[in-house]
């Protein structure tokens, strides 16, 4: 009666055995870890409760997990998962494009994010503008008051490396005058209009301190034909 026993759990054996061997032929079953080495390798997993199509994505470095791709959703596994890779190429392909679409989706969240924390910046960089703006226009106040004196001012300012005070006189003028032009024989008067806009400068030279960018006028030309 034993041996009948013991014959029956060898043959038992013998016929489970080939099944595990034969369930992925060909490929020796790896740890999420080793396959994360070639991170877009479609993968099978073989979990104790399920088996998942997944591609592998990388290795969260001191976690004891690896990121993967199941059914396009990025998920954390424990890192001695063991897996094999995918040998049927309408799976591979399916789970390459589930790859691929998840990625661009990836790329365009943190090209977002990377807008959002941007635009943030120079939010904050207008802000930062804005408060030193509003800072050396009181300071400015309270020097017009009396409240601060020149040196005061001016230590102030270039000590939060702002602008330096410089009041300024706007002058607006009003030049008229006349002269006589004698044109060549075939010169109309429309070609010493033209001339005398051209041609015709203010001479600021004699005068102190003339911001030179900041000079604007216009010449206005009225020309008419004269005989002596």
């Amino acid at each position: 009666m034993t041996n009948i026993m013991q014959q029956r759990v060898l043959t038992s054996d013998r016929s489970r055995a080939p099944l595990a061997l034969t369930a992925y032929p060909h490929q020796q079953p790896q740890s999420l870890a080793e396959l994360s080495a070639a991170p877009g390798r479609a993968v099978t997993i073989l979990d104790a409760d399920r088996r998942d199509n997944a591609v592998v994505l990388r290795q969260a470095e001191g976690t004891g997990t690896v990121q993967v791709l199941i059914n396009g959703q990025d998920r954390s596994l424990r890192a001695d998962i063991r897996a094999v890779p995918v040998t049927d190429p309408a799976t591979a392909l399916r789970l390459a494009q589930q790859a691929v679409a998840w990625a661009l989706t990836a790329e365009r969240a943190a090209a977002d994010r990377v807008s959002g924390l941007v635009e943030q910046d120079e939010e904050q960089q207008r802000r930062h503008t804005r408060e030193l703006a509003e800072i050396r226009s009181y300071a400015i106040d309270r020097h017009r008051d009396g409240d601060i004196c020149r040196e005061g001012l001016d230590k102030f300012l270039a000590r939060f490396d702002l602008d330096p005070y410089q009041p300024l006189h706007r002058v607006q003028f009003t030049i008229t005058g006349s002269f006589y032009v004698k044109p060549n024989d075939d010169a109309s008067t429309g070609y010493t209009k033209d001339d005398v806009r051209e041609y015709l400068g203010l001479d600021t030279d004699q005068v102190d301190n003339v911001d030179l960018d900041t000079l604007a006028f216009d010449v206005t030309v009225d020309v008419k034909a004269h005989s002596e």
